[in-house]
């Protein structure tokens, strides 16, 4: 492995704000009387993948008696980290991330988990009728977006209305452009957007507070990818890991979550 300074990992950290250790099912104990106190992973989980990766975490610790703790932040942001020496012993990523991590010479084993796709999403009821993508350009409507900046899908629904001659017309609807997709979420919850785009994941997370409509769009596969870390530190750890997650349980938890494509399983 290469070694990098403190410093310069911390000075990287520091710029991107890249949380340590952040809160994960590995960080609460209480519970898993069977957790071995000397043995841990660590996952370096891209934010879109938090919930799924929580649950998985939860069981697998429950199972293997081996804590589970989570970096969670931008996909991008966790490369940049990983390739600078961040500790660490599996990346959760979508693409084209595990490809860059392949083209950087730090991936060993690479698992499709699941998928995203960018959906619609309305209140319950859908009140306004929203019905496919071009409605987003209707008159009068309050849109919230994933702003293309900084998210893949915001980048993915802003080349297709522009592909469509629908960009100038959304934009001129669009109320709210977040970076992440809970706030896009949360802005349609409290009444600031009539409907919004996000990752398929976000329905099923709020799925009291909002309902999918399909977009109609053939959308461009984006897998979730699990990958195991050449500078793993506990790889017969890590890999239980990646078994959990193509276990029968795992794939039906990925697509029961929502990370699956549109009329297929993961």
């Amino acid at each position: 492995m290469k070694y990098v300074p403190l410093i310069a990992v911390l000075a990287l950290v520091a710029a991107l704000g890249i949380g340590l250790w952040r809160g994960g099912a590995g960080d609460a104990d209480e519970g898993f009387a069977t957790l071995d106190a000397e043995r841990h992973i660590v996952i370096h989980c891209g934010n879109s993948m938090r919930p799924v990766a929580e649950r998985l975490a939860e069981r697998f610790q429950r199972e293997q008696g081996i804590a589970v703790r989570f970096n969670f932040g931008g996909s991008a942001e966790l490369l940049a980290a990983i390739a600078l020496g961040e500790v660490g012993d599996l990346y959760l990523c979508h693409d084209p991330y595990a490809q860059r991590l392949a083209d950087a010479g730090l991936l060993a084993r690479a698992e499709t988990v699941g998928h995203l796709e960018p959906v619609l999403i309305v209140a319950p009821g859908n009140p306004h009728a929203i019905g496919s993508l071009a409605d987003l350009a209707t008159p009068g409507l309050r849109v919230g977006l994933p702003d293309a900046r900084y998210s893949t899908a915001g980048a993915m629904v802003a080349a297709e209305l522009e592909r469509r001659d629908l960009a100038e017309a959304v934009q001129r609807n669009t109320r709210v452009q977040t970076r992440g997709h809970n706030d896009v979420a949360m802005a349609l919850i409290n009444g600031h957007v009539d409907v919004a785009m996000a990752w398929n994941f976000i329905a099923g997370y709020h799925a009291a507070g909002l309902e999918p409509v399909a977009s109609g769009i053939d959308w461009p596969e984006t897998r979730v990818t699990l990958c195991l870390l050449t500078h793993a530190r506990d790889v017969k750890a890590a890999q239980r890991f990646i078994d959990l997650a193509q276990s029968p349980w795992g794939r039906h938890t990925f697509q029961e979550m929502g990370y699956t494509r549109s009329g297929s399983a993961p």
